[in-house]
C-alpha cells in the first residue's frame, strides 16, 4: 500500500474552527505522487478537519477513505488504479467509503464512475474545495463526480493537516502550467497557470513558521514562471525577497521545478543571494539533442542550460544542480543519445532524475511513430543513469573535507550509524542523504548541526558532528 500519514494540526486554530458537519467522522489520507498533491493533501485534511472530521492513520479505522491520486503518466495510473482498488477491500470490510481525488479524476471523467464501481466520490484537483461536501454524501450513500473548471490554487486561509515532519512543509505557489510540452498532460489535468498573490503564499509560510518549520520548499509546475500571469515582472525573485525576511537567516527556502526557459537572471541571483534560500537549481531539462527538443516542444539550446550552470557554479562552486532527462522519445537517434550523455558529463549534475518516455493519451507525442523499441530505450536509460552516478560522485567527492550544516532528521537504523539527514543540497524525497556519527549528546529530529564530511558515496554523504 501507499504511504500513509499522521495528524499533525498545523495550530490549535485548526481544531477551534470545526465544524459539526463531519463531527467525529474518521477520516484517512493515503497521498500518492509528486510534492505538490502532498500540498493538497493537507488542504484535504485542513477542510475536512474545519468540519469536525478526526485523522486516522490506519484506512482500516476510517469512516472515508482519501486517495489523493497522481495520473502524469501511465505508472501513476497505474499505482492509483492499483491503490484504489486495494483500499476498496479494506473500505468493504470497514464499511467505510472509498473516495478519489487528485488527478484521475481529472484525466478520466466521469467514465471512472462506470469502471470503479468500488469508489464512492470522485474529486478532481478544481473541486477540492468542496471535499467536505463529498466525504459528506458519500457517507450518506450517495455517489457522485466532482469536477468544476479548474480555478483553485489554495490559499492561507485555508486549514492545513500536515503529513510532512513537523520542521519541514511544502508550498504550492501556483497550480496549471503554461507551457506545450508535447509529451505533457499536465495542462489538460491542472489547467491554465495561476499564481497565488505574494502576500497569500507569505501569510501561509508566517504561519508554518510559527509552528516551528525550519524548512519551506516552494513547489508549482514550474516555480520560474510565478507570477508572470499576475503581471508581476520579476514575479519569482520578488516574491523570494518578500519570503526571505520571514524565514530569517537560520531557516532553509528552497525552490524546486525551474523551468530553464523561464529562469531569469534576477531569480538566479535572489536564490545565490538571499540568505535562506538555498543554492538549489532544480531543472526539468529532458533532453540535448535539438532535433528531439524540437519534438517536445522545448527551445532547442542545450548550450544555454551549460552556460546558466557554468555561470552559477562560477558564483557557488557548491550549488546543487538536479537535472531531469527522458530518453526513447520518438525520433531520437543513437546520435541523439550519445550528444545527451556528452551533455550530462559536461553539465556534471549533482542530481540526475531520468525516465523512459512512455506515449500518453491525448499528447501530441503520442501521435509520433514510436520509432524506439523498449529494450533499447531501457538500455539507454541505464547507461544514462550509469553517467549520472559518476557525474553524482564526482560533485560528492569535491565535499569531502569540507563543513556542511545538516538538517537531521532521524535516527540512522538501516546502516547502524547514529543519525540521518540533509544537506541544502538536497530536497526531501528525492535526492541524497548525510549520515551523521554523533559526537556528543542526542541530536533532536528538525535541528541543525554542522558536519564535517569525511567520505561519499554518489549522492550520499557521511561525515561526524564538528
Amino acid at each position: 500500500m501507499a504511504k500513509g500519514c499522521k495528524f499533525m494540526p498545523e495550530d490549535a486554530a485548526a481544531k477551534k474552527a470545526c465544524g459539526p458537519v463531519l463531527a467525529g467522522v474518521a477520516v484517512a489520507l493515503v497521498p500518492l505522487g509528486c510534492p505538490k498533491n502532498d500540498a493538497d493533501g493537507e488542504y484535504l485534511l485542513g477542510l475536512l478537519c474545519r468540519a469536525g472530521a478526526r485523522v486516522v492513520a490506519d484506512p482500516a479505522e476510517a469512516d472515508a477513505i482519501l486517495v489523493n491520486t497522481c495520473a502524469f503518466i501511465q505508472p501513476a495510473v497505474e499505482e492509483a488504479i492499483d491503490t484504489l482498488l486495494e483500499l476498496a477491500e479494506v473500505a468493504a470490510e470497514s464499511g467505510g467509503a472509498l473516495i478519489c481525488t487528485g488527478c484521475l479524476p481529472a484525466r478520466y471523467g466521469h467514465e471512472l464512475l462506470a469502471e470503479l464501481p468500488e469508489v464512492r466520490a470522485f474529486v478532481g484537483p478544481g473541486a477540492l474545495e468542496h471535499v467536505v461536501e463529498a466525504v459528506d454524501q458519500a457517507l450518506h450513500g450517495e455517489r457522485l463526480f466532482l469536477a468544476p473548471r479548474l480555478t483553485f490554487i489554495g490559499s492561507a486561509e485555508i486549514p492545513r493537516c500536515r503529513i510532512e515532519p513537523p520542521w519541514r512543509a511544502t508550498v504550492k505557489i501556483s497550480d496549471g502550467c503554461c507551457h506545450a510540452c508535447s509529451f505533457c498532460t499536465i495542462p489538460s489535468i491542472r489547467g491554465r497557470y495561476r499564481s497565488r498573490t505574494p502576500d497569500d503564499i507569505a501569510e501561509e509560510v508566517r504561519r508554518l513558521v510559527r509552528t516551528g518549520v525550519v524548512e519551506v520548499n516552494l513547489v508549482a509546475q514550474d516555480t520560474a514562471a510565478y507570477g508572470d500571469d499576475l503581471g508581476e515582472g520579476e514575479g519569482l525573485a520578488r516574491l523570494l525577497e518578500q519570503l526571505a525576511p520571514i524565514l530569517g537567516a537560520d531557516r532553509w527556502l528552497r525552490v524546486q521545478y525551474l523551468h530553464p526557459e523561464r529562469l531569469s537572471p534576477a531569480a538566479t541571483e535572489a536564490i545565490l543571494n538571499l540568505d535562506p534560500v538555498v543554492p538549489y537549481f532544480d531543472l526539468p531539462l529532458q533532453h540535448a539533442a535539438p532535433s528531439v527538443l524540437r519534438l517536445m516542444g522545448r527551445q532547442a539550446r542545450p548550450e544555454a542550460a551549460l552556460d546558466l550552470v557554468a555561470a552559477i557554479r562560477s558564483r557557488c562552486p557548491e550549488a546543487a544542480v538536479r537535472a531531469t532527462f527522458i530518453v526513447g522519445f520518438p525520433g531520437e537517434t543513437e546520435d541523439d543519445f550519445r550528444a545527451l550523455l556528452d551533455f550530462v558529463e559536461t553539465l556534471c549534475p549533482d542530481h540526475t532524475a531520468a525516465f523512459i518516455y512512455c506515449p500518453e493519451e491525448g499528447t501530441r507525442a503520442a501521435g509520433l511513430p514510436q520509432t524506439v523499441p523498449q529494450p533499447v530505450a531501457r538500455e539507454r536509460h541505464q547507461e544514462l543513469l550509469e553517467v549520472a552516478r559518476c557525474c553524482a560522485q564526482a560533485r560528492s567527492e569535491e565535499l569531502v573535507g569540507k563543513t556542511l550544516r545538516v538538517l537531521v532528521e532521524g535516527t540512522d537504523e538501516e546502516t547502524g550509524g547514529d543519525y540521518v539527514g540533509r544537506t541544502f543540497r538536497d530536497a526531501p524525497g528525492v535526492d541524497g542523504h548525510f549520515y551523521l556519527e554523533s559526537m556528543g549528546g542526542p541530536l533532536q529530529p528538525g535541528s541543525f548541526t554542522e558536519a564535517l564530511v569525511k567520505s561519499c558515496e554518489a549522492n550520499d554523504l557521511r561525515g561526524r558532528m564538528v
